[in-house]
């Protein structure tokens, strides 16, 4: 993979309209308020400069999205969420990453469809969705083809989901918690649970349930819910449930990840400190199943080592 070196001239410029959530940052939960445009960060550590840290072909997603050849990740720098546990850090909080030029992610998109990749997909893309709503445009005329990713925290604001209309074909979210308190204790956000509960209602009256291709297993369109199951069940991931099929219907397609590894912040604060057992992992699967849920992807326990990313590789990402 080429990371670009040098930034060039952007040609393609943010109108006032697409612009002005960064002048005033209200594009995730924390509603800064900050003047990006003007080199202001906000709580995501970035200014308005759009910065990329890698750009690959994955095969660690969910299925449908991975498929035989991968999904064409874009991962940016920085995140509004502060996880204790976050095992992309050294991008999302140490900020490791480059500047390029929507232009150069236009290109990017585009190398990424030419290499094979199923789709592209936006990793923790929030605090730049003004950026990434012009690319995609710019893609688009120019033929991209694939679905576009957006793969989020879901702390997203209504304003961020709004530039993106029309524009996204899967939305992957998180849900990772149930409790406001917990969030802020372990993220560092506030009313995490009302901001993502009004974001996947956005998201999902734009683009609906996932839509698989019958031939291929391929997920052409719609919303797919990640749950990242915490040891000690910190997650709440049996109340997210509730919650989901409420709002949802157990149609909702779901994701129960059971890859929590101690990182960063976690290493020494317990429970966090250990791996989710294989109990309170298919404790949750149970759950899931109990309340209707069919359209579920689930993991073995024993893979939590898996998929732990190396970015100062340049192959980030061993499976095996």
């Amino acid at each position: 993979m080429a990371m670009a070196k040098t930034l060039r001239p952007d040609r393609l410029q943010l109108d006032d309209r697409v612009a002005a959530p960064l002048k005033r940052c209200s594009l995730c939960g924390r509603r800064c308020g900050v003047d990006r445009t003007r080199g202001e960060l906000g709580g995501c550590g970035e200014s308005a400069v759009l910065r990329v840290a890698r750009w690959l072909s994955h095969m660690g997603e969910e299925p449908p999205l991975s498929g035989a050849r991968g999904s064409g990740t874009i991962f940016f720098s920085g995140c509004s969420l502060h996880c204790l546990f976050c095992q992309n850090h050294a991008i999302s909080q140490q900020h490791q990453g480059e500047q390029v030029s929507v232009e150069r992610l236009v290109e990017i998109m585009m190398e990424l469809e030419g290499t094979g990749s199923h789709n592209v997909n936006l990793v923790s893309p929030t605090h730049f969705v003004p950026q990434a709503a012009a690319a995609i445009r710019e893609a688009r005329r120019r033929g991209l083809t694939v679905p576009v990713v957006y793969n989020s925290h879901g702390y997203d604001s209504r304003e961020a989901l709004a530039l993106l209309d029309g524009l996204i074909d899967i939305y992957l979210p998180d849900r990772k918690y149930a409790c406001n308190s917990t969030a802020e204790e372990l993220s560092g956000v506030r009313g995490y649970r009302e901001v993502n509960r009004e974001a996947l209602a956005a998201m999902f009256r734009q683009v609906g349930h996932l839509q698989e291709d019958a031939r291929t297993g391929l997920a052409g369109r719609g919303m797919l819910v990640r749950i990242l199951v915490l040891p000690g069940g910190l997650a709440g991931a049996k109340e997210s449930l509730l919650e989901l099929q409420r709002l949802f219907t157990p149609r909702l397609s779901i994701s129960l990840m059971a890859q929590y590894t101690p990182l960063h912040g976690a290493v020494d604060r317990p429970p966090l400190d250990r791996t989710v057992t294989e109990d309170e992992y298919w404790e949750v699967v149970d759950f899931a199943q109990e309340l209707g849920f069919s359209q579920l992807w689930i993991q073995e326990p024993q893979a939590a080592h898996v998929g732990v990313p190396d970015f100062s590789s340049e192959t980030p990402f061993v499976f095996d």
